[in-house]
């Protein structure tokens, strides 16, 4: 039974039953993987989770239940289930919907091709070898074709749904020195569809990422002006992004609190959310919640214009939800999050940039940054790799260093943007983004 039906039958056995107000949560996520593994398929896995929430308000209180078994004799319970929840639950009612939504075309299903993905993945290892002799045997390499479904029905007499899908290639290199020293190196990139892949193109990053750190050393402890590559201001967003949540601010978990309209960046720093962004294959033109989502910026010349709202935290503020409501699956609660999160590209391009920073640390690859990175504080001490840059030019790869300093004084040192923004696409309906960045000062641990 797919969703409009189950909804339908929900909708008439609550009238049935003197049910008044309740809200429908549906969502289908599929995923099929693919992995190879020394030019040998060493792994195949398909997934498909289909399920639908229920939440009842009652007495201006709401709870919820869920099933993943779509039937007509399951609508009973689960409302029977909610109803119960919702003695206990938070305040809350059905949202009747907004004005209007984005008009959005409902992507073509993704499709997968064993015989396509098995190529792709197998040839990988030649493609690297061929690249760079260096490289040893023992590529790794996958596909994954990803989509999601989601729709909202309720009471009121909503009824949204959207979809997307994606499909992403992923390759892993290792390469030997002359005396034997290993490195490794990984690229993964998102596509529409599996007649979009570009293996090498991804194959050819990953190699050059790899070889590239070949004769890597530390460079002196001290004071740098530090350069992020596109991603790694992206990894360090993303780590940072709930900083922006209205509900961090207010439960006290966010020193961005009382710093609207505010600087809390450098005046080169524009930080957009975009749920119609093109490089995001999951186009949303409703959250969570049902609420119409719609592009804006959250810093804009360095002002905080905004937080990340959904309705119980815009109700608290006394202001609108800006349509960030976030479901990770169809029985996960609302939370908050972005949907491509972005730092506006400069107009310098990467080179202009390093020619400006002068004498630098690079940094285009950071270890455990989750585990090594505060959230609430913005304290950040990151195992870090890179490059040593010299009068604007790489001149030498750089190991085993530990960038440190806090996030939110990073945002007003930024003194450059480029113009090479990436996106992390792959990490699908929720993924942030950036260019390349040059930061005036930051300490370096090295030797």
């Amino acid at each position: 039974m797919d969703f409009s039906q189950f909804s339908a039958l929900a909708a008439q056995y609550a009238k049935e039953n003197g049910i008044k107000d309740y809200e429908l949560y549906y969502q289908t996520d599929s995923s099929d993987q693919l992995g190879a593994f020394s030019g040998e398929i060493d792994r195949m896995s398909g997934a498909a989770v289909e399920g639908v929430s229920v939440t009842c308000f009652v007495d201006g209180r709401g709870g919820s239940a869920s099933t993943e078994n779509l039937t007509e004799e399951e609508i009973p319970a689960l409302f029977a289930r909610a109803a119960e929840a919702a003695k206990f639950g938070a305040p809350g009612c059905p949202f009747s919907g907004s004005e209007s939504y984005e008009a959005l075309e409902d992507p073509e299903t993704v499709q997968t091709d064993t015989a396509r993905e098995k190529e792709l993945i197998l040839s990988a290892g030649t493609r690297a070898q061929k690249l760079d002799s260096r490289i040893e045997k023992g590529v790794t390499a996958g596909v994954a074709v990803v989509s999601i479904r989601r729709a909202i029905a309720n009471s009121s007499g909503l009824f949204l749904s959207g979809s997307g899908g994606m499909t992403v290639f992923s390759a892993g290199v290792v390469a030997k020195d002359e005396n034997g020293r290993r490195y490794n190196g990984y690229s993964v990139q998102a596509y529409r569809s599996l007649s979009e892949v570009d293996a090498d193109a991804v194959v050819r990053r990953a190699v050059e990422k790899t070889v590239s750190q070949i004769g890597a050393s530390p460079v002196p402890s001290g004071k740098y002006p530090v350069i992020f590559d596109a991603s790694q201001m992206t990894q360090l967003l993303e780590i940072f992004s709930s900083a922006f949540s209205a509900r961090q601010v207010q439960e006290g978990l966010s020193l961005l609190s009382g710093k609207l309209n505010q600087p809390v960046a450098s005046e080169w720093v524009t930080l957009i959310d975009d749920p119609f962004y093109p490089g995001n294959f999951f186009p949303a033109a409703f959250d969570a919640e049902g609420v119409r989502t719609y592009r804006k910026n959250i810093v804009e010349n360095g002002l905080l214009k905004t937080y990340f709202y959904d309705r119980s935290a815009a109700e608290k503020d006394h202001t609108e939800s800006t349509g960030n409501a976030y479901r990770e699956s169809y029985d996960s609660p609302v939370s908050i999050a972005p949907f491509t999160f972005y730092m506006k590209p400069g107009t310098m391009s990467r080179e202009e940039l390093l020619k400006k920073a002068g004498r630098a640390v690079m940094i285009t690859f950071m270890k455990g940054a989750h585990a090594g990175a505060n959230a609430v504080t913005g304290d950040f001490s990151l195992e870090s790799k890179g490059f040593l840059v010299e009068d604007g030019k790489i001149v030498r790869p750089v190991e085993e260093i530990t960038v440190a300093g806090n996030f939110y004084r990073l945002l007003k040192d930024i003194t450059a943007v480029a113009n090479d923004l990436e996106v992390n696409a792959e990490d699908g309906m929720s993924c942030c983004g950036a260019p390349t960045v040059l930061v005036s000062s930051l300490a370096v641990a090295g030797n």
